[in-house]
């Protein structure tokens, strides 16, 4: 099943098409972050300055996770948690994290740190020391295990929280390359 997935960066409308359809599938239908509209899509407000990653099957096409990424302030953590949290490190680059999403049916497998693995590199390169983000409060302590750290308090955000939390990039990406070597995603 797993080798039926690649790490590709869509590039096509089409194909990012595919990646609204998901985004409104995991944080409008699962998680309820957002509303549900008539068109089933949701595009990132942060669409145009985003870096992404998806994890698509190799034969249908389907997309199975994804996550994106952008170094340019402002960031949509200083909208839910004051502009303290995305303050720029002493030395370095911040990114945020967002949109970090699996399928349910791969989520006990290696998709999650094969995406992360892929942005978090590509991040490495562009002189990228830290990472922020809003962590879902089903996922905390996951993102934890990668060497987050909350850094305030939560809000709400429809039917669930959202957690301020910080990483030193290096760190996030040590942790992926052990969860895709023994397969405890």
């Amino acid at each position: 099943m797993e080798y039926e997935i690649e790490i590709h960066t869509p590039q096509r409308e089409a194909e990012f098409m595919a990646v609204w359809r998901f985004n409104y599938e995991v944080f409008a239908s699962e998680l309820r972050m957002r509303p549900r509209t008539e068109e089933p899509w949701l595009v990132d407000p942060f669409h145009y300055k985003n870096l992404y990653r998806v994890a698509r099957h190799r034969i249908t096409g389907r997309i199975v996770g994804l996550i994106a990424a952008h170094w340019q302030p402002p960031y949509s953590v200083a909208g839910h948690f004051g502009p303290e949290v995305a303050a720029p490190p002493a030395e370095g680059r911040l990114a945020e994290i967002r949109l970090f999403a699996v399928a349910p049916d791969y989520r006990k497998t290696t998709v999650a740190a094969r995406l992360g693995i892929a942005l978090l590199l590509d991040l490495e390169a562009r002189q990228v020391t830290e990472l922020v983000i809003s962590g879902i409060s089903v996922q905390k302590r996951f993102y934890e295990r990668l060497g987050f750290r909350t850094t305030g308090t939560p809000v709400a955000a429809g039917d669930t929280r959202l957690y301020p939390m910080r990483a030193e990039l290096r760190t996030v990406l040590g942790r992926c390359r052990e969860l895709l070597c023994f397969k405890i995603v």
